[in-house]
């Protein structure tokens, strides 16, 4: 398996950050089910992690082999995929600036039908939106676990019943008055796409046990009501990597338009 892990400086954010990249390569110890030039998958990670989270703790090395994918994992900080307020710009790098610095440095397939974004929790949520605000981008996305209320979780912030982050790291994201934007509300956004005829397609996963499962429930059932007719899975599960390391490889499949049903898991 080809790797690359890098530092380098970012117009965007104004600062050198981290890159890492999968590259599938041929070996006798993986059979791979898909042949040809390379997909790419854009792979983001949740909030208390980093660039490195999906290489520890799946096997997403493993499955980009298999299924001969090019993954890209950029590091974001606990940015929540925002152009913060009061701070650095980090959807604009994730969704304008790194696509353009990986495609001249790694030679991506330059077309949006080869071209896929996933991620888990605030990951899932950072690659719905730039799928929705960059259509043409993506032939799919993926969102797993994703925070998909943003304004119900910002409210619990402002008034501190989220442990994890506190009021005044999210005023420096959304302002002083901690109002997500309609850019930033993936209902909202999903809502406006539904409308659109070459939208990409969205799968969206969840365990049931998952403290944002009604958040999900929430956003699919604005998404099926604008009628934007995304694929939505859920089986028993909490916000953890054992649920990941499977939902990822189901979002992989659908992203090749494999039966889910009967397409086994590796």
């Amino acid at each position: 398996m080809g790797t690359f892990a890098g530092d380098f400086y970012s117009e965007s954010l104004r600062m050198t950050t981290q890159l890492k990249v999968i590259f599938p390569d041929i070996s006798n110890d993986v059979t791979p089910v898909v042949s040809g030039q390379p997909s790419v998958l854009y792979l983001l990670h949740g909030l208390a992690a980093n660039a490195g989270e999906w290489t520890r703790f799946s096997k997403i090395e493993y499955y980009a082999k298999k299924y001969n994918l090019i993954v890209i994992m950029p590091e974001v900080q606990r940015s929540f995929y925002i152009d913060a307020a009061y701070g650095p710009r980090y959807f604009s790098y994730v969704a304008e600036e790194l696509p353009k610095i990986c495609k001249k440095w790694f030679c991506l397939p330059d077309t949006r039908e080869k071209t896929f974004i996933a991620g888990e929790s605030m990951g899932g949520y950072g690659a719905a939106k730039c799928m929705l605000r960059y259509p043409k981008q993506y032939a799919a996305a993926a969102t797993l676990s994703g925070v998909m209320n943003l304004p119900r979780i910002a409210d619990d912030i402002a008034a501190g019943r989220w442990e994890d982050v506190a009021p005044q790291e999210f005023s420096a994201l959304l302002g002083r008055d901690a109002t997500v934007r309609p850019e930033d509300d993936v209902i909202a956004l999903v809502q406006k796409a539904a409308t659109e005829p070459d939208r990409p397609r969205l799968i969206q996963i969840c365990g049931t046990e998952d403290f944002l499962y009604q958040d999900n429930q929430i956003f699919r059932k604005a998404a099926e009501q604008a009628g934007y007719n995304h694929t939505y899975l859920e089986w028993q599960g909490d916000h953890e990597w054992p649920f990941w390391d499977v939902a990822i490889q189901r979002a992989i499949q659908f992203f090749y338009n494999m039966d889910l049903k009967s397409t086994p898991i590796y």
